[in-house]
């Protein structure tokens, strides 16, 4: 059975993480991911979410697990993407690049291509397209 999680970064500058985990979750557990991981701790208490004090922090904390960030900079096309069977998908916030930041070599890089390009989409929902894309592919 694959494992499947998501991590980002709390959204603090327009929205309180208690609000912001409400975005996250449901539509997460709707496609079966295993966890939301989340930095920096917020002190939520959810046995949905993990968080961690730092980005390497969450990352060590998944071992075996294929890093895959999604980014408006990232090197594969979303509808070209094989995903792994065990995925950390690492989606950013509307100030940080976690990709430009963090990407190691082997690590996965995938783009949501539309329109405009521009990259202008909250975390939680990259995190529901990618998931979409990877229901599709699994069951097409």
């Amino acid at each position: 059975m694959s494992i499947v999680k998501v991590l980002s970064s709390w959204e603090l500058a327009w929205n309180a993480p208690i609000k912001e985990v409400e975005l996250w979750e449901y539509p997460l557990r709707e496609f079966g991911v295993d966890s939301l991981e989340m930095f920096p701790v917020s002190g939520i208490r959810n046995s949905f979410l993990k968080e961690y004090e730092t980005f390497e922090e969450a990352i060590a904390a998944n071992p075996g697990l294929v890093k895959v960030f999604v980014d408006e900079h990232g090197e594969t096309d979303l509808r070209d993407f094989v995903h792994p069977e065990n995925a950390l998908y690492i989606v950013g916030k509307t100030t940080l690049s976690l990709e430009r930041a963090y990407r190691q070599p082997g690590d996965k890089s995938i783009v949501i291509s539309t329109r405009n390009s521009t990259g202008l989409f909250w975390g939680h929902q990259v995190a529901m397209v990618v998931l979409y894309d990877r229901y599709n592919k699994e069951n097409g």
